[in-house]
Formats: C-alpha cells, sequence, structure tokens
C-alpha cells in the first residue's frame, strides 16, 4: 500500500455510490477486504492517519465550527476525515481554501458530514480479512503521527468568521444549531 493506491481505493469508493459518506465508507472497506493483505489494510490506516494529521491547522480547525456548529476533539477529527473521504484533489483543495468545502457538499447535506464512518474503514476490514473481533489487536498495530501544536485565534464575532471564510460562513453558519450544542455540552457538564 502506497499513497497513490490509497487515493485511488478512496476515489473508487466515492465513484462507487451517490447516496452518502457512510455508503461510500462500507464500500471503501469492501474494496480493501477484496483485494488486500491485512498489512495493506494497516499501511492503510497508518497513511489515513498521515492525512488526518497533514489536515490539521487552524484554518480547518476553525472551519469545523463554522460547518458543524461545534467544535470537540471528536468533531474536529471526524470533520478531517471526512476531508480525507473526499478524494486527493479535494483534500488539497480544502487544505489551501476550506471555502472549497462549499463545492463538494450543499448546506442541506452538512449532516451527512460524518468522518466518523472514515475512522473504522481499516478496522472493520482487517478485522473481516483476519476473521477477528479483536479490535484492541487491530489498534495495537497502528502508529500514530506526532499531533501539531495549533496556534487558536478564536474569532470574537460571527463578523470575524465571515471575514475568514465568507462563502463557508453564508453556507453553513446556523446560529440556532451553535446554541442548540451550546446547550447539549452545557447539560452534559452537569
Amino acid at each position: 500500500m502506497n499513497e497513490q493506491i490509497f487515493w485511488d481505493l478512496i476515489e473508487k469508493a466515492r465513484k462507487s455510490t451517490a447516496a452518502n459518506f457512510e455508503t461510500q465508507c462500507v464500500n471503501l472497506t469492501e474494496f480493501l477486504v477484496q483485494a488486500h493483505t491485512p498489512e495493506e489494510i494497516i499501511a492503510f490506516e497508518h497513511i489515513l492517519r498521515e492525512k488526518i494529521e497533514e489536515a490539521s491547522s487552524w484554518p480547518i480547525m476553525a472551519a469545523t465550527f463554522v460547518v458543524c456548529s461545534f467544535i470537540s476533539d471528536d468533531t474536529y477529527e471526524d470533520f478531517r476525515a471526512w476531508i480525507v473521504g473526499q478524494g486527493k484533489d479535494n483534500f488539497e483543495k480544502i487544505l489551501r481554501d476550506p471555502n472549497e468545502i462549499c463545492n463538494i457538499i450543499k448546506p442541506s447535506r452538512d449532516l451527512e458530514l460524518d468522518g466518523e464512518y472514515m475512522l473504522f474503514v481499516a478496522a472493520n476490514a482487517y478485522l473481516e480479512k483476519t476473521e477477528s473481533d479483536d479490535e484492541e489487536a487491530f489498534y495495537e498495530l497502528i502508529e500514530h503521527p506526532a499531533e501539531k501544536e495549533i496556534v487558536q485565534k478564536w474569532p470574537e464575532s460571527k463578523n470575524e468568521y465571515r471575514k475568514m471564510f465568507p462563502r463557508l460562513y453564508d453556507a453553513f453558519w446556523n446560529e440556532d444549531r451553535i446554541q442548540q450544542k451550546l446547550e447539549e455540552a452545557e447539560e452534559e457538564e452537569d
């Protein structure tokens, strides 16, 4: 498994369905099971982890909040996994300018951004390929790249978000959902 094969598999999965990201990830899992060894599946996961870390930056973190109306460690990781799942060309475009997200997904489909599905592709493929149910054993084989330290400069107003990402803001900013997510977070703390 190398980077070209990694991106080719993601592109094949993207083209295999018009349904949603979850179906794309299910198809990707099957492509890995059908044509790749357990070692290649582990290599796929290593490349995925490298790409998720490559996408770690202040602009992507802020874009996560604008699109998802919420930010947490999980939301941020899921969002970056979703970006990887959009294929090499889109991945590179989004890293250069998060406004490019507007060319990939419509605001009415923003709840389909669940990149968490991508995080389980290799694990599910590995378990199926090895006929195992020991998920922990798979994750013990995975090396995680060092996390970048990101200097966060959170805007103090909606207008500052809009200046950062005018197209993204106009398409995805959702004041009601932001308030809802804040209330849910406060309830979880109590």
